[in-house]
């Protein structure tokens, strides 16, 4: 029924497959692997795609899916949503809990706890014997730099896993760089491998709009992305991340990416109150604290630093680097003094502060 066994290699002599081979196609069973020679793939093949009974892996070695595939599709779904159980109930509070928690923001947590309640309201309709709706969450994430994106997004993965509508709950993080390869026809294939990464979980692309920039390689990352979104729509979440109106115009660029993304969600430049809680909180993560001296001087800084923000400046991530130039000027004062108590070895100073800013 199926051609002889053979093995096939990549350029660099790497296992690619080996397994039953016909008309120059993988029929019957047989096993691929990734470039790193690490297994991909175990099953049952036809016409050179997964079909009939067969384990997906990740490069770790996860399983991604096993069970039934159709045409290269998974033919069931890989994991039954968890609608009706309260198994998970602890982290799922939890989890929202740090959410809500995160400093500012107001208008993501608006839009996620709306999210959140919508898919634990299909908890209730399944227990009532409801039809479940066909549903996909990829979102777009609109910000400048240091707003709290990919700290939201890995927060997200794990909610969506608690209430059963991601089989893992694991994140995938990458960029253009990620998804581009350097040749036309790779990118398709390293697109698609970061995809299946991802299955189970979120796949977060920071600065998304770098793929829509007049280049095929880019266009290929988007076409092969597009249709994966589509298959994996029930085991797979995709956020693309970056500048407003960078986003606005990557979305538009598209019309399949104007499809496939229908949630939007801003996250808004701190204010001048927010970064100094910020400070404050990092400082009280870390046990030091900053002087009544000091905190006057950081918050001139951040209001001037507001009143002439550009591209560059960084919001969290501005303020994490000023606390962490800020704690490493403090060691160098208290060391020098050669005495000292654990007020000073604890305290940041207006000295800290303007050393940090210089």
């Amino acid at each position: 029924m199926f051609g002889e066994f053979t093995e096939r290699y990549y350029p660099d002599g790497i296992l690619k497959f080996e397994g039953n081979y016909k008309n120059g196609k993988a029929n019957g069973y047989g096993k691929s692997y990734y470039p790193t020679g690490k297994l991909q793939y175990e099953g049952m093949w036809a016409n050179g795609v997964y079909h009939g009974e067969g384990t997906l892996y990740d490069e770790s070695l996860q399983t991604v899916y096993s069970g039934e595939w159709s045409e290269g599709h998974q033919a069931v779904k890989d994991f039954e949503r968890n609608y009706d159980s309260d198994i998970h109930s602890e982290d799922l509070e939890k989890y929202i809990n740090e959410l809500n928690s995160l400093i500012g923001l107001m208008n993501v947590k608006k839009e996620l706890n709306s999210l959140i309640n919508f898919v634990k309201l299909q908890q209730v309709r399944k227990k009532k014997g409801l039809k479940m709706p066909t549903i996909s969450l990829h979102m777009v994430y609109t910000g400048n730099p240091g707003t709290g994106k990919t700290t939201v997004a890995r927060l997200i993965s794990k909610i969506l896993y608690e209430l059963g509508y991601l089989s893992k709950g694991h994140i995938i993080e990458t960029n253009r760089a990620g998804l581009v390869a350097g040749y036309l026809g790779q990118t398709a294939i390293k697109t698609e491998d970061m995809v299946k990464q991802a299955l189970g979980g979120v796949l977060f692309i920071d600065e998304a709009y770098t793929l829509a920039s007049d280049d095929e390689y880019g266009q290929e990352a988007i076409d092969t992305l597009l249709k994966l979104m589509e298959d994996y729509r029930d085991n797979l979440v995709v956020i693309v991340a970056g500048y407003p109106d960078r986003m606005k115009k990557f979305i538009e660029s598209n019309p399949g990416l104007a499809s496939r993304f229908n949630r939007y969600i801003l996250f808004e430049d701190y204010s001048c109150e927010e970064l100094m809680e910020i400070f404050e909180y990092i400082c009280a993560n870390s046990s030091y604290r900053i002087d009544k001296d000091g905190k006057e001087r950081l918050a001139q800084y951040i209001k001037e630093m507001l009143a002439k923000k550009d591209d560059s400046f960084g919001n969290a991530r501005t303020i994490r680097n000023l606390f962490e130039k800020s704690i490493t000027f403090h060691a160098n004062r208290v060391m020098a003094m050669n005495a000292y108590n654990d007020g000073e070895l604890s305290t940041i100073m207006k000295a800290d502060i303007l050393r940090s800013l210089g």
